[in-house]
């Protein structure tokens, strides 16, 4: 890890729900329905605390962060995994190799976005391209249910997560 990305101490529940301002019923609820960061165990048995690493408190906030702006908690989930092809764009391209989220690599000074459209659709749109000025989509239209590109995707209603501010939070950072 370089100096910018220091290890990412794995966080209590209730310190991630604190930083990601959620409350912990919302964690459990969806924890309870299966929706379970990869590397976690459903139940963490009796006398034990949950704790997640980076990637499980990233991929996590996603879900709870959709889940809050109406998101079924499911489709939450499969977008989230969906959104882990950040790291193809941020670090296998060069854009911004430095950010990794799932990797426990949470700093940047770019702006990374998933948007997802009238609950179907997603995509990633960010800053980070040296090809392009301004904000620019990296992915086109993606139908959650095909996996597919869909070419005449025009959704109407379009949710926005600010993953770089996401990962803010996630380290700590109070003024997001």
């Amino acid at each position: 890890m370089t100096a910018s990305n220091a290890t990412f101490e794995p966080l209590k529940l209730s310190d991630f729900c604190d930083r990601i301002h959620v409350d912990e019923r919302e964690v459990r609820y969806a924890l309870a329905r299966g929706i379970v960061p990869k590397g976690m165990r459903k139940t963490p048995g009796r006398g034990n605390h949950r704790q997640f690493d980076a990637r499980q408190s990233f991929w996590m906030a996603i879900v709870l962060r959709l889940k809050a702006a109406g998101v079924k908690t499911p489709l939450a989930g499969e977008i989230a995994k969906w959104s882990e092809r950040v790291k193809g764009y941020a670090v296998n391209s060069g854009w911004d190799w430095e950010f990794s989220p799932f990797d426990g690599r949470l700093r940047t000074e770019k702006s990374w976005i998933l948007e997802v459209g009238d609950a179907k659709f997603v995509r990633i749109v960010t800053n980070a391209n040296p090809s392009a000025v301004g904000m620019t989509d990296v992915t086109k239209w993606v139908c959650m249910a095909t996996k597919n590109i869909d070419a005449s995707a025009n959704p109407i209603v379009v949710v926005a997560v600010n993953l770089s501010e996401l990962a803010k939070l996630l380290l700590g950072d109070r003024s997001v």
